[in-house]
């Protein structure tokens, strides 16, 4: 498969030296993912009927959302303290960190259930630039759904803005305490811009089961072996 270049640039060399780059999604993995058995029950792995008692370890797409794009980290430790329920943030550097849209920005956008309705910005400091035709998809990271912060999405065309795409977030209701440097704040997908349209058809007959026993000819792992294999480096 043809390689595309995603090329993040330093707004300046500070940025360069202190903050922290991009990387592949691959490098955070979320440990609650490493922990997962292959296996619900070792001593049943070579049961033959009805099969396996596989995890979801084994599951490709759910493996595959981990790993696709990079993750734009934190740079710097970020402390979280309230005043009269307001989250206010601070950090040692001297250059900015963060940035707030005001009420009349952010005013309507709809806030996940547990979230302040104040949106904040991170200031990460990379442009990021994709071939042309190629947009990024800006996600909140999958498989941290347990942060404190939360990422709101949203598409770019990166292969036309030139500068700086700040990462919207909200913060926990209640939260208190210091967001590590390092914590992943949103992961980046390249994807290619094209026209859809939607058309409805129906199998034939038998055809889904059909399907279904084609796939049932492997124990496990049917689907990883004709996926296409992407790599984000």
């Amino acid at each position: 498969m043809k390689s595309n270049k995603i090329i993040f640039k330093a707004q300046d060399h500070h940025v360069a030296e202190v903050r922290m780059k991009p990387v592949p999604a691959s490098q955070y993995i979320p440990q609650w993912w490493k922990d997962i058995p292959k296996y619900a029950n070792d001593s049943n792995k070579f049961e033959m009927s009805p099969g396996p008692s596989i995890t979801a370890k084994q599951c490709a797409p759910m493996f595959d959302g981990l790993v696709s794009g990079y993750i734009i980290p934190l740079w710097t430790d970020i402390l979280i303290t309230r005043q009269n329920g307001v989250p206010l943030i601070q950090w040692n550097n001297q250059t900015p960190a963060m940035d707030v849209w005001n009420s009349e920005q952010s005013g309507g956008v709809e806030i996940p259930e547990g979230f302040g309705k104040e949106v904040f910005k991170y200031l990460h400091g990379w442009t990021i630039k994709t071939p042309p035709g190629w947009s990024t998809l800006f996600i909140h990271p999958i498989g941290y759904s347990n942060l404190p912060i939360k990422a709101i999405s949203g598409i770019v065309d990166t292969d036309i803005l030139d500068t700086e795409i700040n990462c919207p977030f909200v913060i926990k209701n209640n939260f208190e305490g210091i967001i590590e440097k390092g914590t992943p704040i949103a992961q980046i997908i390249p994807i290619k811009r094209s026209n859809w349209m939607a058309e409805y058809d129906e199998l034939e007959s038998e055809e889904y089961y059909i399907n279904i026993e084609k796939m049932k000819t492997k124990l496990y792992g049917y689907y990883r072996s004709i996926r296409e294999t992407k790599s984000y480096k």
